[in-house]
């Protein structure tokens, strides 16, 4: 028996338009009838994740941060902190490099330079709803206490630029994640969105084999390794098709919706 289903959202549940399935609302409802959890699970920001899902978002539980915070509802179940030192070596040691822009991830709110260029304003706004502007990042150390992720905005292509760079310069002590096509995160070692599945099953008590997670890129490869019914999308990295059970039809087929429906007869 099921009793949780985690998926990604970009590249995942949300089509190439960033639209959410019409259907959500009416599945996520009748999963929870039957006593199954609804788990976002994204690199996103939970108060993002919040407003994306509207009305529903009190029936779901968010793995926000790529897993570093866990809520359900309005109530925070965990948080993965990193160490105040390491963040300001990061904001020190990457100060200058060209087209590279981090964020300050709290559980409550990101942070951002005001000499940030407008592309990178652009994406931190559709990813992150609540934001703080700041003169000098370094400056905030009082506010490092509860990061709990430096997210890393590139202009260009992530993978072949910053991503190399930011694991050559941490990837002894931290995490290192490409999250999307122009995103690096950076968060304590062994905390990802399937550790956040092993802190959930835990504390529900449920089973590998009792869970089912979909997505699509690198950032979800824990997860889907996490759970007993794995899905790959279509649409997702050969890297991430290898670790999964099965293969759901594309993001923008309706993948995870159709997959579910079916799977519970909805």
């Amino acid at each position: 028996m099921i009793k949780i289903i985690a998926t990604d959202m970009d590249g995942t549940l949300l089509d190439s338009e960033k639209r959410l399935p019409k259907e959500t609302g009416s599945v996520v409802r009748a999963l929870r009838a039957r006593g199954i959890r609804f788990v976002i699970a994204s690199g996103r920001q939970y108060a993002t994740l919040v407003r994306d899902m509207g009305e529903l978002a009190s029936d779901l539980t968010f793995f926000a941060e790529n897993g570093t915070v866990i809520m359900e509802g309005d109530r925070r179940l965990s948080v993965d902190p990193m160490n105040p030192g390491d963040v300001k070596e990061i904001l020190e040691k990457t100060r200058g490099m060209e087209g590279m822009h981090a964020v300050l991830c709290r559980p409550d709110y990101a942070v951002i330079e005001e000499s940030a260029p407008e592309t990178f304003r652009k994406n931190v706004k559709m990813y992150y709803e609540s934001t703080r502007i700041v003169p000098d990042l370094l400056a905030f150390e009082e506010g490092f206490g509860e990061v709990c992720k430096v997210a890393f905005y590139d202009e260009g292509d992530a993978e072949h630029h910053e991503y190399p760079v930011l694991r050559e310069l941490f990837g002894n002590k931290l995490s290192v994640i490409l999250s999307g096509y122009s995103w690096v995160d950076l968060m304590i070692p062994g905390a990802h969105k399937g550790s956040a599945m092993k802190k959930l099953q835990a504390l529900t008590g449920a089973e590998p084999e009792e869970c089912m997670a979909f997505g699509d890129y690198l950032n979800d490869k824990e997860m889907l390794e996490a759970v007993g019914e794995s899905y790959a999308m279509e649409n997702a990295l050969d890297e991430v098709k290898a670790v999964c059970r099965y293969i759901a039809p594309s993001n923008d087929e309706n993948g995870v919706m159709r997959v579910i429906k079916e799977r519970f007869s909805l």
